[in-house]
């Protein structure tokens, strides 16, 4: 599962950029004016952002804590956010796979918590309210069915 957001900065006025990022696999990507920015190697993998006189900027990838499906640029010290925010519904709704964690532990609070992070990433997506509520809806479902089945696994495991 990727995110995919598209926004401006305000230090690069005249630029676009898109960054892509694995959820699962912490990979991430970020694109300035459709060409790839340089990842460096150095403590926080900053990407190299080139401004117009060739100055190049250090912006460090940083989750949002609790919505780590969103991240923001750490640039000289500013946080620049990449993603629009959820607003309060969305955030309750994307959360309620995180109820299996009262009834399934710690295997209903790991399913809960995936299905969380793919909600979140569903609302941020550029498609109909009906649409991502209806994905929302069926992650929602799957989670409590995938949590229903590792808990009869797990209980016939052991019994």
């Amino acid at each position: 599962m990727k995110n995919n957001f598209k926004f401006t900065l305000p230090d690069f006025p005249n630029n676009n950029f898109e960054f892509e990022n694995n959820i699962f696999s912490g990979k991430s990507t970020l694109k300035q004016n459709g060409v790839l920015v340089e990842q460096s190697k150095e403590k926080g993998k900053p990407f190299l952002i080139k401004r117009a006189n060739d100055e190049i900027v250090k912006a460090f990838p940083k989750a949002n804590i609790p919505d780590i499906s969103s991240q923001a640029l750490n640039i000289d010290g500013k946080k620049y956010p990449m993603a629009n925010k959820l607003k309060w519904y969305e955030y309750i709704v994307g959360a309620l796979p995180i109820g299996l964690v009262f009834s399934g532990g710690a295997v209903g609070g790991a399913i809960g918590g995936a299905a969380t992070v793919i909600n979140y990433t569903f609302f941020r997506e550029e498609t109909s309210n009906a649409n991502k509520y209806l994905k929302v809806l069926g992650i929602n479902a799957l989670c409590v069915f995938i949590y229903l089945f590792a808990a009869s696994f797990i209980y016939n495991l052991i019994r």
